[in-house]
């Protein structure tokens, strides 16, 4: 066996228990019974620090050193060396008891926090967090950063990116969003958003979400729709991908809207190569690039009112005659109102980000500890009013509405925004590209623009950073203008501006 064949079987050996414990985690967030928490707790604990010891391992470590630079790699070879031998210098300067402990941790904290947001008690979610923000500074010391503790775990999943560089890309958005937020609302022509909750039964919901997943191209032979708390998509192989959405019979189009986002995580999943699967070449590139995939099918296609030309009439079938008085274009306008509101997953395209500099904000100073965790509710109240003029009447709307930081994803949220921007830069350029693209989703046809992703982003895996994905697809880098002219394209005419 060479060296290559003996380390890239470790590699899918590790990945294959990683995969493992996203099976452990989906049954916790879905059919789990709730007294199994400290026992899941226990079965995750174990797996990552067996993960952890397999990918720090010494022989590990002589594999990358052996083929780092060798000579004789095919392409695929060397990116699979080059992304492995990142996170084993990632991973190798994290104690296995650290993994462990803050796997334990989390799993007991994600129970707090189901039992917080049901009953309104931040209190009794704050030990747990403020444990999670305690391990997770020890991870970022451990890890090493130039400037800003921030950096380290922001580096896993979006490699590259920095605090700073998350500032420099929130600036002109703050200022553009307020800009156009204040034009809206300023105007005189207000869309009736009270159309969009009439009440559908969740039974109904599904059936029309998974109609839509399924004809965007989802596979439900290689997948499932289930509920959680908190939307969210799974996959742990391309023939293996779980999706879940929660079900409100007064807001339907929350659920219709976050299967739509969940798709789009979905298919990137299921699009992966399997002919390199767990290997970094049928990974996806960054969690960005990952959302830039579920605001494509949510957002740019889902609002679109070539989309609806197809579906409402489906969707008034469902509705059995409730939904009859509603016209298209007043329909699109709901979709696409612009109102600042209090929870993120259901805000408008235009405050969106609004939310996430927001959460970025606190996380930056929990972590610099500038800012104590029994602290975070005032101060998460306080960006609210001054950046959406809106506050939350409790805790469960507020602090406590993601699910995020009771896993220990601090970091992660800047990402949401860097998908919005990827996702309007390959729409520009598939649009290019398919010029026939709105008549095609009029039509309910959607195999080409999968094509297209498939083509350019799924099957690319990690061969290429996203700044380089994102220069290679669209012939330039990633670049900020294209969301605010694409919001602007959308919204100004809506609002006759």
């Amino acid at each position: 066996m060479t060296t290559y064949s003996a380390f890239i079987a470790r590699v899918k050996e590790v990945a294959i228990l990683g995969s493992m414990g996203g099976a452990l985690r989906w049954d916790r967030e879905t059919y789990m019974p709730r007294k199994g928490a400290a026992h899941r707790g226990e079965q995750l604990a174990a797996l990552s620090g067996m993960i952890h010891e397999a990918m720090t391992s010494l022989q590990m470590g002589e594999w990358i050193d052996a083929l780092r630079g060798a000579d004789g790699l095919s392409p695929d070879e060397a990116v699979n060396v080059r992304e492995v031998a990142r996170e084993y210098d990632r991973q190798k300067k994290i104690p296995t008891a650290l993994v462990q402990e803050l796997s334990r941790v989390t799993s007991r904290a994600h129970e707090a926090w189901l039992h917080a947001r049901k009953n309104d008690d931040f209190p009794g979610f704050a030990p747990h967090l403020e444990r999670i923000v305690a391990l997770k500074i020890a991870v970022a010391e451990h890890i090493g950063y130039a400037d800003d503790p921030y950096d380290a775990l922001l580096d896993g999943f979006e490699p590259g990116l920095t605090a700073d560089a998350v500032r420099e890309m929130f600036a002109p958005l703050q200022s553009q969003t307020v800009e156009l937020l204040h034009a809206i609302v300023g105007s005189t022509v207000q869309p009736d958003e009270s159309l969009l909750r009439r009440p559908l039964s969740p039974k109904k919901q599904r059936e029309f979400a998974v109609q839509v997943a399924a004809d965007f191209g989802f596979d439900f032979d290689a997948g499932r729709l289930d509920i959680s708390a908190h939307p969210f998509c799974a996959g742990s192989h391309p023939s293996d991908v779980r999706m879940t959405t929660r079900y409100n019979e007064q807001e339907p189009m929350s659920a219709l809207f976050g299967v739509f986002h969940e798709t789009g995580h979905g298919l990137y999943e299921q699009g992966l190569d399997p002919d390199h699967a767990y290997t970094p070449c049928a990974e996806a590139v960054s969690l960005g690039v990952h959302e830039s995939q579920s605001r494509m099918w949510e957002n740019i296609i889902g609002r679109s009112r070539a989309f609806w030309i197809g579906y409402l009439p489906k969707l008034k079938s469902l509705y059995g005659g409730a939904l009859d008085d509603v016209s298209l274009d007043a329909f699109h306008f709901a979709i696409n109102g612009v109102k600042p509101s209090l929870i993120r997953v259901e805000a408008d395209e235009l405050t969106y980000n609004l939310h996430i500099l927001l959460r970025f904000e606190l996380e930056v100073e929990l972590l610099n500890r500038r800012l104590a965790v029994t602290d975070l509710p005032e101060a998460w109240n306080d960006r609210m009013r001054r950046y959406l003029t809106v506050e939350p009447p409790t805790d469960a709307d507020g602090v406590l509405q993601d699910i995020h930081w009771s896993g220990g994803a601090l970091g992660y949220f800047p990402t949401y925004t860097l998908g919005n921007l990827f996702a309007a830069q390959f729409a520009a350029k598939m649009r290019s590209d398919l010029p026939d693209m709105d008549a095609q989703i009029a039509a309910g046809r959607f195999g080409d623009v999968l094509d297209w992703l498939r083509r350019n982003i799924h099957r690319q895996g990690m061969r290429y950073t996203s700044a380089e994905l994102v220069e290679r697809v669209a012939g330039e880098p990633p670049n900020g203008d294209y969301l605010a002219v694409y919001l602007r394209d959308k919204l100004a005419p809506l609002y006759r501006l």
